[in-house]
């Protein structure tokens, strides 16, 4: 793994801490958010027609995408994101499928 593949992970996980609230440290806590990055990336990136190691990093499009998924998972609720998200996941993968990531 490279260096800057290294800090966009850093800052993904640090980014997620964020959007969960989690302000304080313990081994507990750091283990469930690198859970749950490691299984939504993965459900997402497919979801999305994206390459299933895409690493999801702030300024693209699926960004909020990812944050708004580890929410739903941290509450054991990524079912609900799905639903609540659907319309949202089908446009980004009509995206990638057409050639057209960024539009």
């Amino acid at each position: 793994m490279d260096h800057d593949t290294k800090v966009a992970m850093l800052d993904q996980y640090d980014a997620v801490r964020r959007k969960l609230n989690i302000t304080w440290e313990d081994d507990d806590t750091e283990a469930r958010v690198r859970d749950v990055i490691a299984s939504v990336s993965p459900a997402l990136a497919a979801r999305c027609g994206l390459e299933s190691d895409h690493l999801f990093v702030p300024g693209e499009q699926e960004w909020p995408l990812f944050l708004n998924a580890c929410l739903y998972e941290f509450s054991n609720a990524l079912d609900d994101f799905w639903t609540n998200y659907g319309p949202e996941v089908a446009a980004c993968h009509l995206r990638h499928i057409a050639g057209g990531g960024d539009a």
